[in-house]
């Protein structure tokens, strides 16, 4: 089976499913493909999203360590409002929409996403998209540092729409505790 290279990526949530579905190339030339993103898998991504930020951002690697949660929650609002060709948000959904689309799309039957692989090499990120029935890779993707920004605040945005047990902003800098002196 030949590995499908994704130049966009659609999402909308499945009601029936209770999953967020990622599809690519959905509205260009390309090989269209689908997968399911679970709640587990999801929550995997998020949670290690933190590091893989600061380890792969030149500006975040030299701030020092007291300023790099603001530099990261920083960096990734200001990459997530660029606009970008490789993300793309469906017809019925936009950037501020509150609600993922709904309505059943012409796409290959979706497979449950068992795993994402993300590496990162001259300033790119490659995804390799493992589905649960395949030893290998069936897609890839190359994106770069705003696009892996707005991939993950669309799955972020689902993931707090569908009550997933996240906190309500990805990059939250850590809860300072507050000192009184009577």
């Amino acid at each position: 089976m030949p590995i499908v290279k994704i130049e966009a990526f659609t999402f909308e949530y499945d009601e029936v499913q209770d999953r967020i579905r990622l599809s690519g190339n959905l509205y260009n030339s390309g090989q269209e493909i689908s997968f399911w993103l679970t709640r587990r898998l999801a929550l995997r991504l998020l949670n290690a999203a933190t590091g893989l930020v600061e380890k792969t951002s030149p500006s975040i690697v030299n701030t020092p360590l007291d300023h790099r949660s603001a530099m990261v929650l920083f960096e990734h609002e200001n990459a997530k409002n660029i606009n970008s060709e490789a993300v793309e948000f469906g017809k019925k959904m936009t950037a501020t929409d509150d609600d993922y689309i709904t309505d059943s799309m012409s796409v290959s039957e979706p497979e449950i996403l068992n795993r994402l692989d993300i590496s990162f090499k001259n300033n790119r990120y490659s995804l390799s998209f493992f589905a649960s029935s395949q030893d290998e890779a069936i897609a890839v993707s190359v994106i770069d540092y705003n696009q892996l920004h707005q991939i993950l605040s669309i799955i972020h945005k689902g993931a707090l729409k569908l009550d997933w047990g996240v906190e309500v902003s990805l990059f939250a800098e850590p809860e300072q505790v507050a000192y009184t002196l009577q």
